[in-house]
Formats: C-alpha cells, structure tokens, sequence
C-alpha cells in the first residue's frame, strides 16, 4: 500500500486541508482545495475511483462537486462513495447549491454508487468503518484497512475515545488527528498522542490535522513512533 498524506493541516494554516491518497485512486476525503492540492502534484482527480468520507464538515468533503464535474469530463466515469446515509443528500445539495444547472447534468453523467455498509472491499483490501467522537458531528467515522498482514488505520477528525485506542493497538500504522496542544472533545492533541504512543509503542502514529503550534511542539518532542508529515508526504506500508 502506498498512502500520501495530500493535506496535513488544519483550516486556519497554510498547508492542504487532512486529507489522504492510497494507491493513487482512493482517497480518504476529499476537502475544500481538494481538486488544487491534486493538480499540484501532478494527479488528476478524474484518476480516483474510491472516496472515503469521515464525516460531513466543509474541510472534509466541500470539493466533491468539482471532482464530480471533472469525472463528467473525462474517460473514467466511475465514482465510489463510502460514507454514512446521509451523505447523499449532503452531497447533492452542495453540489446543486454550487452548480445549479450543471451538477444534475454530471451526476447523471457518470457513474455514481455509495456505500453505506461497515464492513467492505476495495480490490484487494478488507476495511471497516468505526464510529469515532468528533463532538457535536455525528457520524464520524474511521477506518481501518487490512493489507495482507498488515492494518492500515485513518481516525478522521476525533478526540480520544475508546475506539481510538481499538485502532491504535490494532493497527501497524495509524494516521490521526492530533489538532491541538491539548485534546478536547472533538480533535485529539498531543497529550493524547503521548498517551497512544507511549501505551501502543508497536503503532507507528502519523499525524495530521495540525494547527502550526501544535505541528512546532511535535516535531521538537520529536517522539520515536510518531511522524509529522509535510503535505504530500509519501509512505510505502
């Protein structure tokens, strides 16, 4: 498995908004910019087949309807949606609200099919969405990919909760919010990070979401199973 860290940022920084790209064609949401920071890195976005969604913040999904109108465009019609029941209408109403004319247009162009189930596939990868705690946004939702004998984790946007911590002793490698200096009750923070890594020391934790204060600190702590990525950072799992 190959994964690209696209975004490693919060909204009020200068880095892409958190967002992920596995094997070139799935990614694990698909933020406001999304389409640019692709672009940026030489990725069409007409290339990616599979969105898996966390939960229905702007920064987390706002740029689907570009990547719909781009898919409309292109040879490669196929568009996969994984996310919670609701997503459907959330998606069409921003997608008609920024392309009143046009968006139906592309929907009906391409070949659109959502996924709402916990337990799926995607070639060759068995993966499970697991309800996380992100405060007031519910549903959120993380993942967890089996490759082989390896398990491949994404928290999504959360504080520490207990299926946090399932994740993190079970998988190899866990991407995760760490936001803040300190956790609330909706983004982990670098207390709850010592924490995970100190507990789960086998996990290698990869953060993202970051604030800059809290991207300086980590890095000077500079802690033995925890990455703080660039933008576009790539990892060979």
């Amino acid at each position: 498995m190959k994964v690209q860290v696209i975004g490693t940022g919060s909204m009020w920084t200068k880095c892409n908004s958190a967002s992920y790209l596995i094997d070139n064609d799935i990614m694990i949401d698909f933020p406001n910019g999304a389409c640019k920071y692709l672009y940026r890195n030489n990725i069409n976005p007409s290339s990616i087949d599979y969105i898996l969604l966390t939960h229905f913040h702007g920064d987390h999904y706002f740029d689907i309807p570009f990547y719909i109108l781009n898919k409309s465009k292109s040879d490669n019609k196929n568009i996969n949606i994984f996310c919670s029941k609701e997503g459907r209408g959330k998606i069409n109403k921003i997608g008609n609200l920024a392309f009143p004319n046009s968006f139906k247009d592309a929907s009906r162009e391409t070949n659109i099919k959502y996924e709402f189930n916990n337990n799926f596939k995607i070639k060759d990868y068995e993966i499970s969405k697991l309800l996380v705690d992100h405060g007031r946004m519910k549903p959120a939702y993380g993942y967890i990919f089996k490759d082989n004998d390896k398990y491949i984790g994404f928290t999504g946007d959360t504080s520490l909760c207990s299926n946090v911590e399932y994740m993190a002793s079970k998988c190899n490698y866990l991407f995760c919010d760490c936001m803040f200096v300190k956790g609330t009750s909706k983004h982990m923070g670098i207390d709850n990070l010592e924490y995970l890594s100190s507990k789960y020391s086998s996990c290698i934790f990869v953060v993202s979401h970051l604030e800059d204060e809290t991207r300086e600190i980590l890095n000077k702590k500079n802690i033995k199973n925890i990455i703080v990525p660039d933008d576009y950072y790539v990892l060979e799992v």
